[in-house]
């Protein structure tokens, strides 16, 4: 072999050796790549894993390094990711810590920095978003430099708001039982007294808890195991019974007992409240009294008349049911006063009480009227009777400034169960009767028959119909617009309707004058007012804001106790005084002038807005609005009747017009029923039109669904 030859091998064996050599590397290189990566892998699975540990528990990462002093905070979300990170020196962060809790973290970061303390651990408030929350911080100093100064920190930290809040609650709750000035148990299911507060002492006098501690509730509440029986399936009961004292004194209580499941144990315990109803229980029969029973006479009221009655017809066959309306009581009543009205009353109620033996049951019916259900009489015995009760009640008089006033009776009787089968039906003949004897002359008895007249029955109908309408609210309240004029809607009016189920649709003009002259008109107006309130708070519901006004008669502004009853009402239902308008009619003035003005100043006070209503009707209506200042006046329909074709009647308005305006009170034209009247009435800067053109008195849900298609809300 040539030496060329050589030396080609000696080549081919070093090149051989290299890509052996090479080979090797790159396998060792290739696992040593593996496994790194392999380790890379478990790093951030196990930093993934720290990191989901962090958020499942809610808590974040923090670390302070000494060599830029800055403190970095990172909270992590459900994939494990930075959700965000705040990063600040240790100044930034005690600017977000409440001024209480500052002196307390400054003290234990020291200790951790420079005191050679390792853990750190401590609860303070910090600002979150404008508002403080309690925050709890962990941390672990892992280096310190050769003075022993700490140089890195790391920790975690977890917002506690919920627990500080229930620990708070806890205490709250503990602190509400022991102070409670209701008695309250502890009891374990066995109904032992785990624990009791003082109220609990104070009610049985007992002065020491450990005469009740682990002693069973029936020691102290009579049979409470027979009051327990739905707490099997529920989680509460409610109960009356009574506790026996220290004294042997047994006072009637409330128990409300309740189920809880303690957090930490199998077991459960039940939570007992004691409410003293002993003075409640001794008022319940007085009230009982009370509710059968009329406050200023003594006598029963209608409650108990129909409870005497159904007592009577079960121990009689027959009965004579008499009805007494008095005559002259409401020129008594408008003369001298309330006062001495109801003196007159309890008068009366005496009267009859002395003449009829206990057996005769005495009603006031209401207002002047009373029923006496006489036992054991015939009809003429009780005609007889009732006759010299006239002869009593006129012999009365009573002297008014120097003017003598007195009384008399009508009344009418029906006999059970000839003239009525029915509690009911007997009381509306009796009444009917009554009111055939009051048409015919007054101060008289009439006995009901089947013949009275036509025309009588079907008013006596009216009117028992109507009472039973307006004692059920039964009455029916529409709505009218009051609009600007360019046709906005700026307010309305509730009026009273009624439709009867016997006489159909009744007229305005026929029951309001029947309700004025037996007294129902002041629970019409009230009704009124609550509809206004209701349905004022379902305008605004719907973001419609417009005042109301309603009617008031003449006997209920004069009624002493009017405005304290309006105002209550709107209070009730959270509606301002101001967006009421109470609506009234110069003869108030011709009725009392002087109590007329004292109850208007009452209501102004209160905060209502007074209107007159139909002015130019009455002669003397412009004196009135100098006696008394309304804010707003109502001009009646007669003086714009015509005015589109009529140069007087238009110059007779323009003139009104001008005087009301000069007097600066707001105005409300009624009776605006043709587009004509329009252009004249705004050439006048009338406030307010209503009538037929706009709209006619409807039930709230039309006049809701009109404005609705009309776009005013």
């Amino acid at each position: 072999m040539n030496e060329p030859e050589q030396q080609l091998r000696v080549l081919e064996r070093r090149l051989k050796r290299e890509k052996q050599a090479r080979q090797q590397a790159e396998k060792l290189l290739t696992e040593k790549s593996v496994a790194l990566f392999d380790a890379l892998q478990f790093s951030q699975s196990a930093q993934k894993k720290l990191e989901l540990a962090l958020w499942a528990s809610q808590e974040s990462y923090w670390e302070w390094m000494a060599q830029n002093d800055t403190f970095e905070l990172r909270s992590f979300s459900l994939r494990g990711e930075s959700e965000s990170v705040w990063k600040g020196s240790p100044f930034d962060l005690l600017s977000q810590v409440h001024e209480d809790d500052i002196t307390t973290l400054e003290f234990h970061w020291t200790l951790a920095v420079h005191g050679g303390r390792d853990r750190v651990e401590i609860a303070f408030r910090f600002k979150v978003r404008e508002s403080f929350q309690w925050m709890r911080l962990r941390g672990r100093v892992l280096e310190r430099d050769e003075h022993g100064s700490a140089l890195h920190v790391v920790g975690t930290t977890k917002d506690i708001t919920r627990e500080r809040k229930a620990e708070q609650s806890f205490h709250l709750m503990a602190s509400a039982f022991s102070s409670s000035r209701e008695p309250m148990l502890v009891l374990s299911e066995s109904l032992e007294i785990n624990e009791c507060n003082d109220a609990f002492l104070q009610l049985v006098q007992i002065h020491s808890r450990d005469h009740c501690v682990h002693h069973p509730l029936s020691a102290f509440l009579l049979d409470p195991d027979d009051n327990l029986g739905s707490l099997r399936t529920g989680s509460q009961v409610r109960f009356e019974s009574v506790v026996t004292n220290e004294n042997g004194e047994n006072v009637s209580v409330d128990v409300s007992i309740a189920r809880f499941e303690a957090q930490h144990q199998s077991s459960s315990y039940l939570i007992a409240t004691l409410r003293d109803i002993s003075e409640r229980k001794s008022n319940e029969a007085r009230l009982q009294k009370m509710a059968l029973h009329d406050d200023l006479t003594g006598l029963r009221n209608r409650n108990g008349l129909r409870d005497t009655l159904e007592q009577v017809i079960k121990t009689n066959s027959q009965f004579i049911l008499a009805f007494i309306d008095l005559d002259g009581f409401k020129q008594i009543n408008d003369t001298a006063g309330h006062e001495q009205g109801d003196a007159v009353l309890k008068r009366i109620a005496d009267l009859l009480t002395d003449e009829f033996t206990y057996h005769h049951q005495i009603t006031r019916w209401g207002g002047d009227e009373f029923v006496i259900a006489l036992t054991g009489m015939t009809l003429d015995q009780a005609r007889d009777k009732c006759s010299r009760i006239i002869a009593l009640i006129e012999s009365i008089s009573l002297d008014v400034q120097g003017t003598e006033l007195r009384l008399s009776a009508s009344i009418g009787i029906a006999e059970y169960p000839l003239h009525g089968e029915s509690i009911d039906t007997l009381i509306q003949n009796a009444d009917a009767a009554m009111y055939q004897a009051k048409t015919t002359g007054k101060g008289r008895v009439n006995t009901y028959q089947e013949g009275l007249l036509e025309s009588i029955k079907e008013r006596v109908s009216l009117l028992s119909d109507l009472r039973r309408a307006v004692n059920h609210h039964a009455l029916d309240f529409y709505v009218q617009g009051k609009y600007d004029g360019s046709g906005v809607l700026k307010g309305g009016e509730v009026l009273c309707r009624w439709h009867s189920s016997l006489h159909g649709m009744v007229s305005p003009v026929v029951f309001i004058p029947l309700a004025e002259a037996h007294q129902f008109d002041s629970d019409i107006g009230l009704q009124a007012l609550e509809a206004a309130c209701d349905y004022i708070s379902m305008m605004e519901t719907q973001g419609l804001s417009i005042p109301l006004s309603i009617n008031i008669s003449a006997n209920q502004l004069l009624d002493k106790e009017f405005a304290s009853r309006a105002a209550a009402i709107c209070h009730s239902c959270d509606i301002a005084t101001s967006m009421i308008e109470i609506e009234i009619t110069e003869s108030i003035f011709m009725r009392d002038e002087r109590s007329a003005v004292r109850s208007l100043e009452t209501l102004r006070e209160a905060g209502f807005s007074l209107a007159l209503d139909d002015f130019g009707t009455g002669f003397s209506s412009i004196s009135y609005l100098r006696k008394f200042q309304f804010q707003v006046v109502k001009v009646d329909r007669s003086l714009i009747r015509d005015i589109h074709h009529d140069s007087k009647a238009l110059s007779l308005l323009k003139g009104v017009l001008a005087m009301l305006q000069g007097l600066r009170l707001d105005v409300v034209v009624e009776g605006v029923e043709s587009e004509s009247y329009i252009p004249l009435l705004q050439d006048c800067d009338v406030d307010l039109m209503q009538g037929f053109y706009f709209d006619r008195p409807m039930p709230f849900e039309q006049f809701m669904a009109r404005q609705h298609a009309a776009g005013t809300f």
